[in-house]
């Protein structure tokens, strides 16, 4: 049997975190700009953090970016 996921275990309920993975053109830039995303938190590049800050800005949606540097 099967251990459950942390934040089942913690009660955390369904929806409240979703993690998707993919590209920067093909995932990020239609959830940083879909009205119906109220939150975008990203760790990478600078680059990228610029893109999705730009994209996020116009449904005014909370950012929060770890950015840069070696470790980041």
């Amino acid at each position: 049997m099967r251990a459950p996921p942390p934040l089942d275990a913690a009660g955390v309920p369904a929806g409240v975190f979703n993690l998707v993975q993919g590209d920067g053109p093909g995932v990020g830039v239609p959830l940083a700009g879909h009205a119906d995303v109220d939150m975008i938190s990203f760790t990478g590049s600078t680059r990228a953090g610029i893109d999705i800050a730009r994209n996020a800005a116009p449904t005014v949606k909370r950012v929060t970016q770890e950015l840069g540097g070696k470790s980041p």
